[in-house]
């Protein structure tokens, strides 16, 4: 018996070494070494994850954020810069944004000793407050609190555990293209997802560029003319939550916009969970949510979850100029 399990571990050394070698050394997660673009470049990779990582390896000292799911990445940290004298934004979005990943990361920031001089976040009726409200398992292990160690093995793990040949190819260094390979280069200074600060991109970005060809196929939300409400979301730990929230915000004394991103679907916060959200952010909170002229164009929604760039720049302008 001995005998045999010294000859399997012997075995599976031989398999899972040179797995193991190309795996570090193509470094698809960024978790070993230092990258000179932190970037989304494969559709495994968790944006919240990546970000943290460019954050923790930059020298900038930034002051302002950007937070909220993958809705948040149409706001253009570039364009809030040229907006707001004296900023210097980092856009700190992560797919599928809970509240509790928002707080996470407020946390790091404060701990890390950033200012939060110019806050931005999104807070989404189908998302922000989903399941338990906590940070996604998927991020930074400094954000969840697990073991170092442990969220390199869970990486690891993940890559392999479902083989497919684009992984095969990633690992031996061949080029992938399509869905797995978004490869995505976000601003180094600014972490603008899949764009770079510049006059020529500040002098696009906004640009009304709807799509006027969606067939009505089913795929669409249908449009109703009243109003309708999401079930009660928000739990007694995740209105902590946004207590702690307002905590940090209050102690670095921040501008801060709470903003209630226009979705598709045309859905407003339930009356009790608006009414706790504007309790703890005052006059902060601004409602683009339900029915109304964003809403109510569909072709706003190119692939029905999110809306494009002039949305969000319109939001923006709305709040910050008023």
């Amino acid at each position: 018996m001995r005998k045999f399990i010294i000859r399997l571990v012997f075995f599976l050394s031989i398999i899972f070494f040179p797995i193991i070698t190309l795996y570090i050394e193509r470094d698809v997660y960024s978790d070993f070494g230092y990258h000179k673009n932190y970037s989304w470049k494969y559709f495994f990779q968790q944006l919240g994850d990546i970000s943290t990582k460019k954050l923790l390896n930059s020298s900038i000292n930034y002051n302002s954020f950007i937070f909220g799911s993958s809705r948040s990445t149409s706001l253009s940290a570039c364009y809030l810069q040229k907006k707001i004298r004296n900023s210097r934004f980092f856009h700190y979005a992560a797919w599928n944004e809970t509240i509790g990943g928002i707080y996470a990361k407020l946390k790091l920031l404060d701990s890390l000793g950033y200012r939060l001089d110019n806050i931005i976040i999104y807070f989404d009726t189908d998302m922000t407050f989903f399941g338990d409200g906590k940070c996604q398992p998927s991020d930074h292990y400094l954000l969840t609190n697990k073991n170092k160690y442990l969220y390199y093995y869970d990486h690891f793990q993940e890559f392999i555990a479902f083989p497919t040949y684009d992984k095969i190819k990633i690992l031996l260094g061949y080029k992938v293209n399509g869905e797995i390979f978004p490869n995505w280069e976000s601003d180094i200074v600014t972490n603008d997802s899949n764009s770079t600060c510049s006059e020529s991109f500040l002098n696009k970005y906004g640009a009304d560029t709807r799509i006027n060809s969606l067939k009505e196929d089913g795929f669409l939300y249908k449009r109703t003319k009243s109003e309708k409400f999401k079930a009660i979301q928000i739990s007694p730990y995740e209105e902590n939550v946004l207590i702690k929230i307002k905590d940090i915000l209050k102690k670095h004394k921040s501008k801060y916009y709470i903003v209630i991103t226009p979705l598709s679907d045309q859905l407003k916060f339930n009356t009790a969970d608006m009414q706790i959200i504007k309790k703890i952010f005052d006059n902060n909170v601004y409602d683009f949510s339900g029915i109304n002229k964003i809403t109510d164009n569909k072709y706003n929604y190119p692939d029905v979850k999110h809306f494009k760039p002039y949305i969000s720049k319109y939001i923006i302008d709305s709040i910050i100029e008023n």
